[in-house]
């Protein structure tokens, strides 16, 4: 397709428009940038709307707009359980995310690791949950360059210098603003998303008379969209070890320890499954790709893009291929913080400087952000960044879900001690990272277990090996101790 000058000046003014209003979050509620918890978390004043767009900005990114439909495209219905996974996710939000805010508010704690060095009393057991969230990230991350990157093809913009000064840019604005940064910036892209994938919904609706025809074309075709039934398997255990690990992301948790109240991350619970919808639409907009041969070259990452090319005029293409980008942006700058709050907090903090003021470690965060987007970006030009994307995601949930029994277990089990914990950990991580190795990095079901999720089978040696362990602790007498007291794990503001 080939666009005008004014396809690109109305590309440019929306993507510029989210880099200045990022920008000016600088300025939103005038506050102390130089205190680590009004930088990297808004200082917990974030009431219902700004923390259901940024979370809502933060979940559905260039991943939803590329990966969906290209995994509907080229994987049919097993795509869908990153719908069926927000059904799982919501109501562990609604439950468990709470007690682990109030404990944070309560004691400023801004990263997870911060929680589990209080609560086992352990900077070592903070060091590897914070080692475990800095590597989930790197995919997650170099996920948004990778989604940005057949927009920048079909634009005919040079990919790796545009891929440089894009993430550049979202390096200075959360530099600058912190989370203020993606927090008004995810108001615009959100609502130039909705816009988007709505109205392809209703062009593509009124085109083919309902969704139905493009079934039956797959039907007749030949073309199986159907989860085939080896990996059923696959898709229950990938759906729900993704349900569990999802609020165990640092971006997401700084997400929530951003929120004003307990109150408000119930109510986002509830109110955040509204974007489950784009999900069960794009993963339409695969199959419409997959029925009418949209895409010659069989790259299921140009599903969407093709669709766009083929049923809308030039000038819709590129506010849709503005969405994309800013949708890669916004999230990168959550997840970067988040992962600078990690190397601060429980690396920097902890480990080469305990006495360091807040205005250092603001600085060191900053430093951090930096070196984050540079490393992602050297992930997301490697081999492993080539495959399917959507994998790249699941590898993330993967090893993040080895750290539920320091985050989430350790808050319902008083006795559950440090060195069991770290045990189990230790297990789950290394059986992620050899199962991923063993299909090259290319997928996250593993063949060998009848297309498991290496995830679960990662967490399921994990809990073994901690229940044997504590069993052996728990036989020495040992008492685990803890900064924490009991009076601190509560539901309810």
């Amino acid at each position: 397709m080939n666009f005008t000058v004014l396809d690109y000046t109305v590309f440019f003014l929306i993507v510029l428009a989210v880099i200045v209003v990022s920008f000016l979050g600088a300025r939103w509620r005038k506050a102390d940038l130089s205190k680590i918890s009004e930088w990297s978390i808004g200082g917990r004043r974030f009431g219902s709307v700004i923390v259901w767009f940024l979370m809502g900005g933060d979940i559905y990114t260039a991943y939803s707009l590329i990966s969906i439909p290209g995994g509907a495209f080229s994987a049919g219905g097993l795509i869908l359980y990153a719908t069926v996974y927000g059904a799982i996710s919501y109501p562990f939000l609604y439950f468990v995310a709470p007690r682990l805010y109030l404990i944070a508010k309560k004691h400023n704690f801004i990263t997870g690791a911060d929680y589990v060095n209080a609560r086992f009393d352990s900077r070592i057991l903070s060091l590897l949950v914070a080692l475990t969230g800095l590597l989930a990230m790197l995919p997650y991350i170099a996920l948004q360059i990778v989604g940005i990157k057949y927009v920048l093809e079909a634009m005919k913009f040079p990919v790796l210098t545009s891929f440089i000064i894009a993430f550049l840019i979202v390096a200075a604005f959360t530099i600058v603003a912190g989370l203020r940064g993606p927090a008004l910036g995810s108001v615009i892209k959100d609502v130039v998303l909705w816009g988007i994938i709505l109205t392809v919904l209703v062009v593509l609706w009124m085109k083919f008379s309902g969704f139905g025809p493009v079934f039956s074309t797959l039907e007749t075709s030949g073309k199986n969209v159907l989860i085939p039934d080896k990996l059923m398997l696959g898709f229950i255990t990938l759906a729900f070890g993704n349900g569990v690990a999802w609020l165990l992301f640092p971006n997401l948790l700084t997400g929530i320890f951003g929120s004003k109240s307990a109150r408000i991350i119930k109510k986002n619970s509830i109110l955040l499954p509204v974007y489950q919808i784009w999900l069960m639409f794009l993963a339409i907009f695969g199959l419409v790709a997959l029925a009418e041969n949209l895409v010659p070259s069989g790259v299921s990452s140009l599903a969407f893009p093709s669709v766009l090319a083929t049923y809308f005029p030039s000038t819709f293409v590129v506010i849709a291929f503005s969405g994309i980008i800013i949708g890669s942006m916004v999230p990168a700058s959550l997840q970067a913080l988040a992962s600078a709050n990690l190397i601060t907090r429980n690396i920097y903090l902890e480990f080469f400087n305990k006495n360091a003021p807040e205005s250092r470690q603001v600085l060191i965060g900053r430093i951090f952000v930096v070196v984050m987007i540079f490393a992602s970006l050297l992930f997301a030009i490697v081999p492993a960044a080539s495959g399917l994307i959507f994998y790249l995601l699941t590898m993330s949930y993967a090893w993040l879900l080895q750290t539920l029994p320091a985050i989430i277990i350790s808050m319902y089990w008083k006795n559950l001690d440090k060195y069991s914990t770290g045990l189990g950990w230790a297990a789950g991580f290394a059986v992620v990272t050899w199962g991923l190795f063993d299909v090259h990095f290319s997928s996250s079901l593993l063949p060998t277990f009848g297309y498991m999720y290496v995830g679960i089978i990662g967490l399921a040696v994990n809990l073994a090996v901690l229940l044997v362990a504590r069993a052996i602790v728990a036989s020495l007498n040992y008492r685990s101790t803890t900064k924490l007291q009991p009076g601190d794990y509560a539901d309810f503001d």
